[in-house]
C-alpha cells in the first residue's frame, strides 16, 4: 500500500473507474432512407418464380404519328416516303401536323418505304378542307382513323409484335461468424453478438437496395465454376424518358418533361427516388405545387412512416418524391421515376426453400465451438414496360424562374 499526499491525481486507479459509456452503439445511417427504394419496392405483393430467369412480354397500341423522309414540293404528287411505313394502312386517314392536309392512304411498300395517298381529301369536289401544300422533310404526320367507302373491302389487319423482357434473380448472402468467447462477452453498451447481427441485416438491406437500383443484368461462371447470375435494377432498365438536365433543373423545362413524356405513360401516381442534390433542386423552385405528408409503409397495419414531398405535375399527376441515401452517394444528381403499378418482386422460392430474405442460424461446421449465421435472399423485380418510367440525370440545382426569364 502507497500513500498519496495532497490531492488524488486522475491516473490512480483510473483503470478500475466504472467506465462513462452511452448504453447504445451509435450507428450512423440506420434510418429506413438508406434504402427507400428498396422499402417501397417492398410494398407491392411478391410472387414466386420456379426458375432464376424472369420473362415477361410488353405490347403497346400502334403509333400515331410518323416522320417524312425528303421533302414533297409538288401538290398534286401521291408518293410520299416515311421513316416508318409499317405504321401506315390503307384506308387510314393521315394529317400533316405543320400544314393540316389530310391524305388517305391508298397503298404501302415497306421495302421502299413509299406510301402512296390520295392529297388533301377534305378540300376534294369543293368540301372546304384544308388544301394540298408543300411538304418538307421531317414534317410530321399524324394518324386519325380509318375511312372507307360504302361497299368496302375487307381491311388488312396490321397489329403489333409484343417484345419479350426478362431478369434474373439474384442470389444475395452474407455470413456472421463469431468464435464462443466471442458470443460470450458482454460489453457496457450492447450484446455484441446481437448488436452485429442487426448491423449485417441492415447492411444486407443497403446492398440489396443497390442491386435493384444500380444493377445490370448478367449470367456468367465465377470462379469457383459456380453459376452466377445478376439482376438489372431500375437504373440502367430506363431508356426512352430521360432528361439530362445539365445543371439547373428549371420548373417550366420539368413540368414539360412531366407532362410530353415523365407522367405520359402508365399511372398518373408515381415515385420518385431521387438524390439529394435532386431534393435540393425541387426545394429551391418550391411553390404551390409542392408539399409534405407522411407515406406509411408496412404489410398488415402501419410498420413505420416516412416523409416525402408530393409535386403536382400539370396534369394532375401526383410525384412522390423519397430520397434513397444510396442515390445521394453514388449517383448524387440523378433520381428515377418510377410507377409502381408497373412494379413485382419475384422471389425464387420452391419445395420448401424460401428467396425471402432470412436467417439461416447455426451454418457452421460441426466440430466449431463459434456460431455462423447466414443471410440469404434469392430474388429479383419486373418492371413492366420500361416507358412508364423515367430518369432524371445531371441535376445541380433548381429554380423557378426559367431560363429564358
Amino acid at each position: 500500500m502507497a500513500n498519496v499526499i495532497g490531492r488524488r491525481q486522475y491516473d490512480t486507479r483510473s483503470n478500475r473507474i466504472i467506465p462513462n459509456v452511452l448504453p447504445k452503439i451509435i450507428l450512423i445511417d440506420r434510418n429506413i432512407q438508406d434504402a427507400g427504394y428498396l422499402a417501397f419496392i417492398s410494398k407491392p405483393s411478391s410472387r414466386a418464380t420456379l426458375q432464376e430467369k424472369v420473362t415477361w412480354d410488353t405490347d403497346e397500341f400502334r403509333a400515331i404519328k410518323d416522320t417524312v423522309d425528303g421533302a414533297v414540293t409538288s401538290t398534286t404528287q401521291t408518293t410520299i416516303k416515311f421513316d416508318n411505313p409499317s405504321y401506315f394502312n390503307v384506308g387510314e386517314l393521315w394529317a400533316n401536323a405543320r400544314t393540316g392536309e389530310v391524305v388517305q392512304i391508298s397503298s404501302v411498300n415497306t421495302s421502299t418505304q413509299i406510301v402512296e395517298v390520295i392529297r388533301a381529301v377534305t378540300a376534294l369536289n369543293s368540301s372546304g378542307g384544308t388544301a394540298a401544300a408543300a411538304i418538307n422533310d421531317a414534317d410530321t404526320f399524324n394518324r386519325i382513323a380509318t375511312a372507307v367507302g360504302e361497299n368496302s373491302p375487307r381491311q388488312q389487319t396490321v397489329t403489333t409484335s409484343t417484345s419479350e423482357v426478362y431478369n434474373y434473380c439474384q442470389i444475395f448472402r452474407m455470413d456472421l461468424s463469431m468464435s464462443e468467447r466471442q458470443i460470450k462477452r458482454e460489453f457496457e453498451n450492447d450484446n455484441e453478438y446481437s448488436y452485429q447481427q442487426m448491423k449485417m441485416l441492415k447492411e444486407f438491406r443497403m446492398d440489396m437496395d443497390r442491386a435493384h437500383l444500380f444493377g445490370e443484368r448478367a449470367r456468367f461462371t465465377n470462379n469457383a465454376g459456380d453459376d452466377t447470375t445478376l439482376m438489372q435494377g431500375i437504373r440502367p432498365s430506363i431508356s426512352t424518358n430521360t432528361f439530362s438536365v445539365g445543371g439547373t433543373l428549371y420548373k417550366s423545362e420539368l413540368d414539360e418533361w412531366l407532362v410530353e413524356e415523365g407522367m405520359r405513360y402508365g399511372s398518373r401516381d408515381k415515385m420518385l427516388f431521387a438524390s439529394t442534390d435532386v431534393i435540393l433542386a425541387f426545394t429551391q423552385m418550391v411553390d404551390t405545387n409542392l408539399s409534405f405528408q407522411v407515406d406509411l409503409v408496412g404489410k398488415e397495419g402501419v410498420t413505420f412512416g416516412v416523409s416525402v414531398l408530393r409535386y403536382i405535375a400539370p396534369n394532375g399527376g401526383r410525384l412522390m418524391i423519397i430520397e434513397d441515401r444510396n442515390i445521394s452517394e453514388q449517383y448524387n444528381g440523378e433520381a428515377y421515376l418510377v410507377d409502381m403499378t408497373q412494379m413485382e418482386r419475384r422471389v425464387f422460392s420452391n419445395n420448401g426453400r424460401s428467396g425471402e430474405m432470412h436467417i439461416i442460424p447455426n451454418t457452421q461446421d460441426p466440430d466449431d465451438p463459434g456460431r455462423v449465421d447466414t443471410i440469404m435472399g434469392d430474388c429479383t423485380v419486373t418492371w413492366g414496360s420500361e416507358k412508364t418510367h423515367g430518369k432524371l440525370t445531371g441535376v445541380a440545382g433548381g429554380s423557378y424562374q426559367s431560363p429564358n426569364g
